[in-house]
């Protein structure tokens, strides 16, 4: 195989300058049209009654453990009740029952960058499993600057041949291993606000450069964002917190500082233990989506909108039908799932998303 890095890097090189010039190749970072400013305000513990009214909404509705929360949207709590949010800044917010609480008032105005739930996204295309697609790190930045590089097995395969590769091929790093994942050994250095390429081919010729339409360069965090990251989990550490808690607030934190990959390794975590909050799949599956691994957000998508069904989370099941309508490769089933996620914001009152559903299934038609 001593040819073969020499292909790879003429492949790599070409599909590189040629989505340039289209402009369909960016860093990590999501479009600018598919970034908002959003507070991560989020409930993290109810105890009793406590309901939400967001600023679109017509009227109040059960909260759930992981709603996120805007500075507008408004908690309402019953006699007895209680409930705990962890802020944009890491500090925690407690309120007692038989009060009515602006989220502007209990959580600092702390705005982070992250993408916006739920956007439309590229119509998903059913992921090839004959070539050695990669899994991780794909569209991300990252915190560890020797990754765990991972990639979809082929059945015969017996040997992979694996490379790192900037864009301008100053690093070209290769090795050959019969595991479908390795560590990077990090050396050659990664260098921040380079993008890099992960290319891994089978001893039958099956390359995961044959995966087309995808944003797969991946760049390491720089110094200063990645300082303040580490502050934000020492802090964090500091806390008194549940597990589920803890990881979930990290995971948060990673997305939004664009490290998608350690952020869907924490949720993977607590999916292997049995979590039972919806928002960890719905989450899970967004990220999934973000780094272009459609196929994989459909089981957690599912289990969203089984534990949002559970406890009457209408904006939890619209999520999770919107999702599931982005990731189904039928056309016709793709349109059901929008057309009930429709239906349950038309309950809520939120015509603004009715109307951006409406748009989507038009799309799809």
């Amino acid at each position: 195989m001593q040819e073969k890095p020499m292909i790879l890097k003429k492949t790599l090189t070409g599909v590189v300058f040629s989505l340039m010039c289209l402009g369909l190749l960016a860093g990590p970072d999501l479009a600018s049209d598919q970034r908002h400013s959003k507070s991560l305000n989020f409930i993290y513990d109810i105890e009793g009654d406590v309901k939400i009214k967001r600023s679109q909404w017509n009227d109040y509705h059960n909260a759930n453990v992981g709603d996120l929360l805007d500075p507008s949207d408004q908690l309402l709590l019953g006699t007895g009740a209680s409930a705990k949010v962890r802020c944009s800044n890491l500090s925690v917010w407690e309120l007692q029952g038989d009060s009515a609480n602006r989220v502007s008032d209990g959580c600092p105005s702390v705005i982070l960058t992250t993408p916006r739930p739920n956007s439309p996204r590229v119509a998903p295309r059913a992921t090839n499993k004959i070539i050695p697609y990669i899994i991780t790190p794909r569209h991300t930045a990252l915190l560890n600057n020797r990754p765990i590089l991972r990639w979809h097995p082929v059945p015969g395969a017996t040997s992979y041949e694996v490379l790192v590769q900037d864009a301008s091929l100053t690093l070209d790093w290769q090795t050959e291993t019969s595991n479908t994942e390795i560590e990077y050994p990090g050396e050659p250095p990664l260098q921040p606000n380079s993008d890099y390429f992960l290319i891994v081919e089978t001893d039958k010729g099956d390359s995961s450069d044959d995966e087309q339409g995808a944003d797969l360069s991946f760049t390491l965090l720089d110094a200063q964002n990645a300082e303040s990251v580490r502050t934000a989990v020492a802090q964090l550490k500091q806390q008194q917190l549940t597990q589920e808690v803890e990881t979930l607030t990290l995971a948060y934190l990673y997305q939004s500082y664009d490290l998608k990959a350690e952020a869907i390794e924490l949720l993977e975590g607590l999916v292997k233990e049995g979590s039972q909050t919806a928002t960890v799949y719905q989450l899970l599956g967004n990220l999934y989506q973000e780094v272009g691994l459609s196929q994989q957000g459909k089981d957690p998508y599912l289990r969203a909108l089984e534990l949002a069904k559970g406890t009457i989370n209408l904006e939890g099941q619209a999520q999770a039908q919107v999702g599931l309508g982005q990731v189904e490769n039928n056309k016709t089933e793709a349109i059901e799932w929008l057309t009930q996620a429709q239906s349950n914001y038309q309950k809520l009152g939120h015509r603004t998303k009715v109307q951006e559903i409406k748009q989507w299934i038009n799309n799809f038609q």
